[in-house]
């Protein structure tokens, strides 16, 4: 009996190593798992617009869903914000903004409208179901690049007390922007240049999103660049440069995917060496969090700047009741 009872235990424990997936078919699974996706997302898509008073919230609550899937949870994903600046600009109705937290643990709100510092935000997302090419798509991303983050922001780290002036890597930031589209097309060349991604749907077919990268084969430097505002758009040659030689001629595999150039701690890969055949979805997700690593930490908050734009407003709103008083009465009786 104890022997049939071993034996029927070892087949039991090989049958159960038999059903274990290869590293191969791990990856094959995940694979397939994003090309579902992609024809998932483009059906309830479609579905959401038949229903018309609905089209706008469902579209934009699932591309939430999607990217809250595919961003690292330090980051938090908000709908319908308004993104300012201390300068006292403003952008227009943003459909998702991607924001950090880390040093700007608070977002301004008005009733139920929100603002959020432009210090603390990583990606803008336009959500839209009409072919791309309209001005209106121009205009949006020309408010959210008018801009401007303020580097008088001061905290406390493991060496001392700094200020964001000290930064040279960092002297200010820009959200990456995307436009994810329902219709097919990717609209005319200044608006794929205005936008770091355009997702629309693959013409000729009906249940696939295609992905367009204007600049997907200039190299990680020239986006920590742009994304960092350290250099010029017109450098699009400039290497990544790392804080230290990072390779060892001994072993190749542990830096395999990296191209360098001649020197140890320069790379010149782009965002063309991590597209996915034949995967739109997945390529987006690499692409996407690797521009964020690049950003990794968002500018210290400025508080002395929101500060004095506030008072210089204060000091407006005190001079307008000053000048009609009827009007602070009239707004009190209403």
């Amino acid at each position: 009996m104890k022997r049939g009872k071993a034996r029927d235990e070892a087949l039991a424990d090989e049958k159960e190593e038999t059903k274990e997936l290869s590293g191969r078919e791990v990856f094959e699974k995940i694979y397939e798992n994003y090309q579902d996706l992609n024809r998932k997302m483009v059906n309830e898509l479609k579905l959401s617009s038949i229903q018309g008073g609905l089209t706008g919230h469902c579209r934009e609550e699932m591309w939430l869903k999607f990217f809250r899937d595919i961003i690292p949870q330090k980051f938090s994903l908000s709908q319908g914000v308004i993104i300012i600046d201390s300068y006292g600009n403003a952008s227009r109705e943003v459909d998702i903004a991607v924001y950090d937290e880390q040093y700007t643990p608070y977002v301004f709100r008005y009733n139920t409208l929100k603002f959020i510092p432009i210090e603390a935000v990583a990606v803008v997302i336009e959500c839209k179901s009409v072919k791309p090419g309209s001005t209106q798509l121009t205009k949006w991303v020309e408010r959210i690049d008018a801009l401007r983050t303020c580097q008088a922001g001061i905290a406390r780290i493991a060496t001392g007390y700094v200020m964001g002036l000290n930064n040279r890597i960092q002297t200010g930031t820009r959200p990456i922007k995307i436009l994810a589209c329902l219709q097919k097309g990717y609209g005319t060349k200044k608006l794929q240049q205005a936008f770091d991604f355009i997702i629309t749907r693959k013409k000729d077919e009906a249940v696939h999103f295609q992905l367009n990268v204007a600049n997907k084969r200039k190299s990680l430097g020239w986006w920590g660049q742009q994304l960092n505002c350290t250099g010029s758009a017109d450098n699009d040659s400039q290497c990544l440069v790392l804080k230290e030689a990072a390779i060892s001629n001994n072993d190749p595999d542990s830096w395999q995917g990296l191209n360098f150039t001649n020197e140890s701690n320069e790379i010149n890969n782009t965002l063309a060496d991590l597209e996915i055949e034949d995967n739109p979805v997945l390529s987006l997700n690499l692409q996407l969090n690797q521009l964020l690593m690049l950003i990794n930490n968002p500018m210290l908050f400025p508080h002395f700047a929101y500060a004095r734009q506030f008072n210089k407003i204060a000091g407006i709103i005190k001079e307008k009741r000053r000048k009609q008083p009827h009007c602070e009465v009239e707004q009190n009786d209403a």
